[in-house]
C-alpha cells in the first residue's frame, strides 16, 4: 500500500479509500449527432450498472437540452455542442455544453429521479467523474478538429468517445 500523506489522515483517508473501492468505469455510448438548422450536437449516454436507456428517454433529454441550447445560442454559441445523459445509481443527469466565442463554453446541468423529471441543478454543482470523461474527450476533439484542424466539423462529429465493452471474438485471448 502506498504511503499516506499525513494531511489526508483519518476521515479523509477513509473517504478516499471508500471512493476508490466503489469506483467502476461506466460505459459511454455515443449517439448519432443531432443536426438542427443552426446547430450540431454530439449526444452521449453514460449508464450505471443495471441502468438501461431507450429512445423515449433520449427524446425527453433532447427536448430539455434543446431549450437550453436555444438560450445558449442567444448568448453567443458557435453552433457546436455536447450533451451527456447520465443514468446514474441515484437518478438521471443531463449535461449540456455549448462551445462559445472567445474559446469558452457554457455548461448547464439538470437532474431528476428520472429523465422525465429533469430540473436545473443548483449553482456550484459540477459534473461527476463519468461525465467529465466525456467532456474531457470533447475538449480534445474540439481543439484538434475545430481550433487546430481547420474547422473540420465532419472530423469533430466522427471523433466520438465509445467505452462500451467490446465483444471478444471466439478464440482470441483477451488483451491481444
Amino acid at each position: 500500500m502506498p504511503a499516506s500523506d499525513p494531511a489526508l489522515a483519518g476521515a479523509a483517508a477513509v473517504a478516499l479509500t471508500g471512493l476508490a473501492e466503489a469506483y467502476r468505469p461506466r460505459p459511454v455510448t455515443p449517439l448519432l449527432p443531432w443536426r438542427d438548422a443552426h446547430r450540431l450536437v454530439k449526444p452521449y449516454i453514460v449508464t450505471a450498472r443495471g441502468r438501461q436507456w431507450d429512445d423515449q428517454m433520449v427524446e425527453l433529454a433532447r427536448a430539455t437540452a434543446s431549450k437550453q441550447l436555444d438560450f445558449d445560442d442567444a448568448m453567443g454559441s458557435v453552433g457546436l455542442a455536447v450533451v451527456v445523459l447520465h443514468l446514474g445509481d441515484d437518478g438521471a443527469y443531463l449535461i449540456v455544453q455549448s462551445w462559445t466565442k472567445d474559446f469558452q463554453s457554457r455548461l448547464s446541468m439538470f437532474s431528476g429521479l428520472d429523465v422525465d423529471d429533469l430540473r436545473p441543478m443548483p449553482t456550484g454543482v459540477a459534473p461527476c467523474v463519468w461525465e467529465l470523461e466525456v467532456l474531457s474527450h470533447e475538449r480534445t476533439a474540439y481543439v484538434t478538429h475545430i481550433l487546430s484542424g481547420g474547422v473540420d466539423v465532419d472530423a469533430w462529429l466522427e471523433d466520438a468517445l465509445d467505452t462500451r465493452p467490446q465483444p471478444n471474438p471466439e478464440g482470441i485471448p483477451s488483451g491481444t
